[in-house]
């Protein structure tokens, strides 16, 4: 059985064209991989850090070890000096 989450009621929101189509799918598939269930404002968050090209599978694969999300943030941002 595949994990699966779909955040389909985010998609009205959220997606606009087919380059926020693509952000969509990459923000929830990367959720999926890591079996995560995300709030709304978690998922709203990814996206847009996804749009900005930032390594939202590092944020993720923190947040999969119960990291929370703004824990997570804090920490890609240290890694990132």
């Amino acid at each position: 059985m595949i994990y699966v989450i779909e955040y389909e009621h985010l998609a009205d929101e959220l997606v606009r064209n087919e380059r926020t189509e693509w952000h969509f799918k990459q923000v929830k598939k990367y959720a999926n991989k890591f079996k995560l269930e995300l709030t709304d404002e978690e998922f709203r968050g990814l996206f847009t850090l996804q749009k900005k090209d930032k390594d939202i599978g590092w944020i993720m694969h923190q947040m999969s070890y119960g990291s929370t999300f703004t824990d997570a943030l804090i920490s890609y941002i240290g890694w990132l000096r």
